[in-house]
């Protein structure tokens, strides 16, 4: 099986693009996309700034834009050669804009790759099944950025930390995992501040105090809090918390998948305590940090296993009611009668 064959078979990871780039064996077609944007984009500029010739560099680098380009202008381009350096650089950007019939022109960029330009595609979404796309996977290098599943998030917030030499106590990796959620552009900019909020504090530790102190302040009501609150089925304080935190412009859409976590994690819990599991096994099979562990325990045994289903299946069913649309008036009631059918019983 060739290289190229195999290749598509396999994720290509940003190490590896960074790799080829810094041993000055750049792939011919590179192709970044995924709905995951602050990746994407961290890795688009990197390439950009490490492949851009020294020389005549405004010569050498031509960007066009998927919902505006001229095909014809942009091969031209590519079959061009450099002036005064070793290759020039034709970019597209948004490309999962471009329209069937410009994707379909533009597939005399993979007939015959040049020796001299490198093209480099980004966008969200693509069609792999087109054959501009499908040929730069298998001739070049293509990335996918995902959007990361709530467990493997706290690694990715521990990478993160790790590269600005920040790190975090596992109360202060489950805080900004439940703050900010899979957003990592809000992410490195949360990290960012707390870099300069602990200055050079020995070790670069960052405590979960730090975390409250600086990201939950400037969010006002915290999610974290609204999320202990349904599951100890407070519905007073849940409600306050709730409306809260739509006045602060918190996403409904965003807090959903929070409160679903946690009433998975609280029929886990159930499943966990059967197994007679010291603590730090059962924080480890659950995902969380020990400091946690205890409040999960108390909320899981005062629920009983069908009202965490009804509660999983009510979430379900706000989710799809929000995805209709409606304004934030209509966002409201759904997340208020969600909110009932999460804490019953309990008068509001």
């Amino acid at each position: 099986m060739s290289a190229a064959k195999r290749n598509t078979k396999r994720r290509v990871t940003p190490q590896e693009v960074r790799s080829g780039v810094e041993s000055g064996t750049p792939a011919p077609y590179y192709l970044f996309h995924g709905e995951e944007s602050y990746g994407r984009e961290r890795l688009y500029r990197w390439t950009l700034e490490h492949l851009r010739p020294a020389v005549a560099p405004d010569f050498n680098v031509d960007v066009f834009h998927g919902d505006s380009v001229d095909p014809e202008r942009l091969l031209d381009l590519y079959n061009s050669y450099p002036m005064m350096a070793p290759h020039r650089v034709v970019l597209l950007r948004d490309a999962d804009r471009l329209q069937a019939p410009i994707c379909k022109a533009l597939e005399p960029l993979v007939d015959t790759p040049s020796e001299t330009t490198i093209f480099v595609a980004e966008g969200a979404k693509f069609d792999m099944r087109r054959r501009l796309f499908a040929q730069m996977s298998r001739q070049g290098m293509a990335v996918e950025f995902r959007v990361p599943f709530d467990n493997k998030l706290p690694e990715v917030i521990r990478e993160m930390a790790e590269e600005r030499s920040l790190q975090l106590a596992p109360e202060a990796v489950e805080r900004l995992r439940l703050y900010v959620g899979a957003q990592l552009a809000e992410l490195a900019n949360e990290l960012e501040k707390l870099a300069i909020y602990i200055g050079d504090r020995e070790g670069g530790h960052v405590t979960a105090e730090d975390v409250e102190e600086l990201v939950g302040v400037c969010r006002g009501a915290s999610v974290f809090e609204f999320t202990d609150a349904v599951g100890k089925a407070d519905r007073p304080l849940a409600v306050g918390l709730l409306h809260s935190l739509l006045e602060q412009g918190e996403e409904p859409h965003r807090i959903l998948p929070l409160l679903t976590r946690h009433f998975q994690l609280l029929l886990r819990t159930q499943q966990l305590e059967k197994q007679r599991l010291d603590r730090s096994e059962m924080a480890r099979g659950l995902g969380v940090a020990p400091f946690f562990l205890d409040g999960y325990r108390r909320q899981a045994r005062a629920a009983s296993p069908s009202t965490l289903w009804r509660g999983l299946l009510a979430l379900r069913r706000a989710d799809e009611l929000l995805k209709t649309g409606g304004g934030r008036a209509r966002y409201r009631a759904v997340m208020d009668l969600c909110l009932s059918a999460l804490t019953p019983g309990i008068p509001g």
